[in-house]
């Protein structure tokens, strides 16, 4: 297909596979922040640097997230775009549909409308590289060469993204939305529980064990019932966040003995783990409602003074503390330095990722392609990244020693994130966090361990890069990837239950697997790494 067409059958087509294949399920979003802050002479410049010299309007799909409760659907009323429209005069009108709560979905209607958006975004690199291809974006590598000196910049300081971004056909089709920081996820425990059972916080697999279990047997709640719940999680799939302690997991990674892709419940480790996790489901260290339970369960386990430890996010997982401490006075869930494995290990793999998936790019029919990408390139620049940041100057933030620093009634709102999505701010369009801003609503003693996990346990070498599949690829990923996934869940799920035992049954589960086609995805995978490692 040319690349200057878009047709209504090409994107009927794309409809079909994508409802035929289904789309993914919605996982946390990272958090981010800001940078330096403009300088006097940049700001007096800026009107003369407009995208456009003439005021605008740019359609934009986004939904992502699968809505997110309205927060995550482009809204014309954002006090974050406005102000980026005075500052660029370019405007953007939404078209995606608040009342659709389905992601794909709604990028999917939009494609069979064969009414393209002058922009749209992304929440998967496949979609934005499959309908680059297709001819549907606009190839952005010389447009940004030509008019977006600060995505330039950015990329020459950053060629890792750049790498992400460009396509199996040397293209690039979108810019993404790039995560600051690294920790995000750390072990907690219930220090109180600890103080009033006279118990040390635990450092290996077998100790972390015996304290589950005296959560369970010696009423640290006080309240004369065996009610407490040892391990707890929010996430169904939070369970497995345990494997670790078997140096165990349920995704792929590095192989850093051969250097490369492996898939972890094929290997006799998974197995181990899995019987273990059993074994705790059973003995009642692992909550019995965490594949049904319902709500919020991080306040439910602490205001109820149920929950004795978990695996979550630092900044909002502490907070609940304070959401909790009305009911139970003292209570005090703390982060801890990851559990050893079995084997002494305390690698953490979990962190945020480098680049994100989400971002924007520029349809092939968009009419004012220059100042598209222009406007692109502002969120790129110091004015633009502290607007994605922090939002609007004097109402949710003001300038305090050169720096930009949350006003404290948006910080005593106790969801700092999620206000300011309500203004447009901390949407995952094409801009760099900084992790600064995070700072500033994350607790001292959580920010300690947010260092102590970034210093000591955080393990980069094993997590898959960000690579780059051509179309073929792709389709076939997702054709077998969903199947196999499945697969891994709902035996994983009847295993913890007791429906089958781990020991009877993992042969026949790696034989399944590989029915499945499991060594055809790590065969595609590790082509892919290899054309990764030789740039």
């Amino acid at each position: 297909m040319n690349h200057k067409t878009w047709t209504a059958a090409a994107a009927a087509a794309a409809l079909t596979a994508s409802i035929i294949t289904g789309c993914s399920s919605d996982k946390e979003q990272t958090e981010a922040s800001p940078s330096t802050q403009p300088s006097a002479a940049a700001t007096a410049g800026a009107q003369s640097t407009m995208p456009s010299d003439k005021p605008i309007t740019l359609t934009f799909h986004m939904h992502y997230g699968n809505g997110g409760g309205g927060d995550k659907v482009f809204s014309d009323d954002w006090p974050v775009f406005k102000k980026a429209a005075e500052l660029t005069n370019v405007s953007l009108k939404g078209t995606a549909s608040k009342t659709l709560t389905n992601s794909a979905e709604a990028y999917n209607l939009m494609l069979a409308s064969g009414n393209l958006s002058d922009i749209i975004h992304f929440g998967k690199k496949e979609d934005a590289n499959k309908l680059g291809g297709e001819g549907g974006l606009v190839a952005l590598n010389g447009l940004i060469d030509k008019h977006a000196p600060n995505i330039k910049k950015f990329f020459e300081d950053r060629p890792d993204v750049r790498k992400y971004l460009t396509s199996a056909d040397g293209n690039m089709y979108y810019i993404s939305f790039v995560p600051d920081g690294l920790a995000s996820t750390g072990w907690f425990i219930r220090q109180d529980w600890l103080d009033k059972l006279g118990l040390k916080k635990p450092a290996t697999a077998d100790e972390y064990y015996n304290v589950l279990k005296a959560f369970r047997d010696n009423d640290p709640n006080g309240n004369g019932k065996k009610d407490e719940i040892p391990y707890f999680n929010r996430q169904s799939f939070g369970v497995y966040s345990l494997l670790n302690l078997w140096d165990a997991g349920t995704a792929y990674k590095i192989d850093q003995k051969t250097d490369t892709i492996v898939y972890d419940p094929i290997n006799p480790t998974y197995k181990t783990g899995m019987s273990n996790l059993a074994k705790w489901y059973a003995e009642g260290l692992i909550d019995k409602e965490i594949f049904t339970r319902k709500g919020d369960t991080r306040l439910v386990m602490l205001s109820d003074n149920l929950g004795g430890s978990t695996h979550d996010w630092f900044a909002s997982t502490y907070g609940y503390n304070a959401k909790a401490k009305d009911k139970v006075p003292g209570v005090n869930l703390v982060p801890i330095a990851p559990v050893a494995s079995v084997t002494g290990d305390k690698d953490w793999y979990d962190f945020r990722a480098d680049v994100s998936p989400s971002g924007w790019g520029i349809a092939s029919t968009n009419k004012h392609q220059v100042e598209t990408v222009k406007y692109l390139d502002f969120w790129f620049s110091d004015t633009g990244r502290r607007l994605a940041n922090y939002g609007i100057e004097g109402e949710t933030y003001d300038m305090v020693n050169g720096k930009p620093i949350f006003k404290k009634a948006l910080l005593d709102t106790g969801n700092v994130l999620l206000n300011l999505q309500k203004t447009g701010a901390q949407q995952e369009i094409g801009f760099h966090q900084d992790f600064e801003h995070e700072k500033q609503f994350t607790p001292e003693g959580v920010l300690a361990s947010v260092n102590e996990y970034n210093e000591k346990y955080i393990n980069k070498k094993a997590r898959v890069p960000n690579m780059n599949y051509t179309v073929k690829e792709q389709e076939r990923l997702k054709e077998l990837e969903g199947q196999i996934e499945t697969y891994r869940v709902e035996t994983g799920q009847k295993w913890l239950l007791g429906a089958e035992s781990v020991d009877a049954k993992y042969e026949d589960f790696v034989k399944q697997l590989k029915a499945l086609g499991i060594e055809e995805v790590l065969k595609i995978k590790n082509e892919a790494y290899a054309r990764y490692k030789k740039g």
